[in-house]
């Protein structure tokens, strides 16, 4: 006990007790004493409630209280307070009836000392302190049981469960206090009873046992990924059961799955983005050629028909290799502020007549929709796609339904394919009455190559397309579906301030796409390159030719003449198209340049080089998209006297 003055009252009618009380205590030192008395239970209230008192000495006889009732009314009104009864030698039984009754010790008056006096005093106020800090620790003990996030649980050896926490009731709803025992082989996931049967055997035994995961299932049938970690229960020596805590990773592995899925895809991505540019440098060649051949037949050559077949082989190719381009996020993107109501109207005249009468086709448009930035013809084929799609899931009829509206998110939302973070938004979203999806499929949807129809039937590229041009946007898709209760696919794109951009000038005819000017053609590519000069040639341009940077570097500074435009490819070996045009038009800068590339990316294309339709020319293209381009750029060029 601390050195400090322990403040006792006295209740006692009788003063000649009070003076010899405060005389047996008054030499104590360590602790000092200090007495204050009452008369009667009242005026002891009284004072107890005034003053902080450590301690009671208690007569059961006083004037307005006897016997135990005085003890009980006292135990009442300050239960934490330690209370001392003092009673005559010849009622001593009272005495210990009032122990029994709740008080801290009795005294006999006639043999009151001071040192048993203080001892008993010092005692009643340690034990009542004492019992004050049990009673506090386990608050806390009670408090932390009960507040933890984690379901704390007792097993007994049967494995029944005999204690939860609340927080058991609210993550898998079983009760706090269940009437009937639970066994923990109707919580457990059926895939992992056998383990944890094994762990818990193991446990019991005194064997160390490391965190397991495994599922949980609640009575409303979802199902809880929880981590576990059990411990040996014992008491007063005896094991009697297991002790656990079980924390609710759900969340975690659902975020996990979505960055190890986003991984997935961005490595298919990058796969696919260097595939298609070698693709379209042979698909640019086969399709530029057979033009040329077309060209140079007389009409009604038996070899007309097969030239448009490798023609059309080739433009097919080339739709599949823009869609790996749009999923990995490397096409050609031209941004323009929209109203998508306008982008779906139009989607819906044209599709509403190739979906069949056998599907009901509707819309519920927000009028007052807001403006996003987007690709509009990539957006249309989103749209396409998804209808496509649910058209396929519908063959027997149904209702395809696609709305708009306007959301402002204020927490993250997360699906299965991503987080959509906190913004104002437009929604799109496309709904069928089809066959739906489970789990698993819907995990994959978005998989180049993934599908479910058969063989023939579809390249798995539409939905990948679809992923790749919305992400492209700086959108996020969502997917709900469940077998036989439809799908409903749910794109947000970031709501655009601005106005709409503004249509497009008519694009003046040309006469001829042709001229005398000198051309430096630099692609690594050689079939690309000798179809690149056929076309300039063709059209009475002077062609120099280059298979790398370093060689058209060499070729410029050679020329006896002026070189006025620049065609390179963007990835070359060593020296890449921009720095060759850089280092170029340092020496010549009115000297116009024209890129082409199979495909696109932030670390390959010039600043604003994809939304400059004039300085960018994607591969594979036709001689008159080629050659148009080079005479807008020439026509443009400012060419000095």
């Amino acid at each position: 006990m601390k050195s400090e003055t322990v403040l006792v009252l006295l209740l006692e009618r009788d003063q000649t007790v009070y003076r010899s009380i405060q005389f047996l205590l008054h030499d104590a030192s360590s602790p000092s004493f200090r007495v204050d008395s009452a008369e009667s239970l009242r005026g002891g209230f009284d004072r107890l409630r005034e003053l902080k008192f450590d301690a009671v000495l208690l007569n059961l006889d006083l004037a307005d209280s006897q016997g135990l009732e005085t003890l009980a009314a006292l135990r009442s009104g300050f239960p934490a307070l330690p209370v001392i009864v003092l009673v005559p030698a010849a009622q001593e039984a009272l005495g210990q009836q009032a122990v029994v009754a709740g008080a801290s010790d009795y005294l006999i008056k006639e043999g009151l000392s001071p040192w048993l006096l203080r001892r008993a005093v010092r005692y009643a106020v340690e034990s009542a302190h004492s019992s004050q800090q049990l009673t506090q620790n386990e608050e806390r003990l009670r408090n932390l049981f009960e507040n933890s996030q984690d379901i704390i649980f007792t097993l007994d050896q049967d494995g029944n469960i005999t204690s939860l926490n609340r927080s058991a009731e609210l993550t898998i709803g079983c009760p706090e206090n269940p009437d009937v025992p639970i066994s923990m082989r109707s919580v457990i996931a059926p895939e992992y009873l056998e383990h944890c049967l094994e762990m818990f055997e193991r446990v019991l035994k005194g064997e160390p046992a490391p965190v397991v995961e495994l599922a949980l299932l609640c009575p409303d049938g979802r199902r809880i990924i929880a981590e576990v970690f059990n411990v040996s229960l014992f008491r007063q020596g005896d094991k009697v059961g297991i002790q656990g805590i079980a924390r609710d990773i759900t969340e975690r592995r659902n975020l996990e799955n979505l960055l190890r899925q986003s991984q997935k895809l961005e490595a298919v991505g990058r796969l696919s983005g260097g595939l298609a540019h070698d693709f379209n440098n042979l698909l640019c060649a086969i399709s530029g050629h057979s033009e040329l051949l077309a060209d140079r037949l007389e009409p009604g050559h038996p070899a007309g028909a097969n030239l448009a077949q490798i023609k059309k082989a080739a433009d097919s190719a080339a739709a599949l290799i823009r869609q790996l381009l749009a999923f990995s996020r490397r096409q050609v993107f031209y941004p323009k502020v929209v109203n998508l109501n306008h982008v779906i109207r139009e989607v819906h005249t044209l599709f509403g007549r190739l979906i069949g009468e056998h599907i009901e086709f509707l819309t519920a448009l927000e009028p007052t929709l807001g403006n996003v930035r987007v690709d509009p013809n990539q957006f249309e084929q989103v749209l396409v796609n998804l209808f496509l799609n649910a058209r396929d899931a519908m063959v027997e009829g149904g209702t395809l339904k696609v709305t708009t509206s306007e959301v402002n998110l204020e927490g993250d939302l997360q699906s299965r394919h991503g987080i959509v973070p906190v913004g104002r938004y437009v929604v799109v979203s496309v709904s069928d009455t089809g066959v739906g999806m489970d789990a698993e499929t819907q995990s994959r949807i978005f998989e180049p190559f993934f599908t479910t129809k058969e063989l023939g039937k579809g390249t798995g590229l539409g939905l990948a397309t679809v992923y790749g041009i919305v992400k492209q946007s700086g959108g996020f898709i969502w997917v709900y579906s469940e077998l036989g209760h439809g799908t409903t696919f749910k794109v947000y794109l970031p709501r655009e301030v601005e106005a709409v951009t503004p249509a497009p000038a008519p694009r003046p005819s040309r006469k001829s796409f042709c001229g005398t000017e000198t051309v430096l053609v630099v692609e690594d590519a050689e079939p690309l390159r000798c179809l690149t000069r056929e076309f300039l040639s063709d059209c009475g341009y002077k062609v120099l030719e280059a298979s790398n940077g370093k060689e058209a570097l060499q070729i410029y500074r050679s020329s006896s003449e002026r070189i006025h435009l620049l065609i390179t490819d963007l990835v070359m070996p060593g020296m890449s198209g921009r720095q060759l045009a850089e280092e170029l038009t340092l020496i010549d800068p009115a000297l116009a340049v024209l890129y082409m590339s199979g495909y696109s990316s932030d670390r390959t294309v010039l600043p604003g080089v994809t939304s400059d339709v004039a300085s960018y020319l994607e591969k594979p293209f036709s001689r008159e998209s080629m050659l148009r381009k080079v005479r807008q750029l020439l026509d443009a060029a400012t060419v000095p006297a």
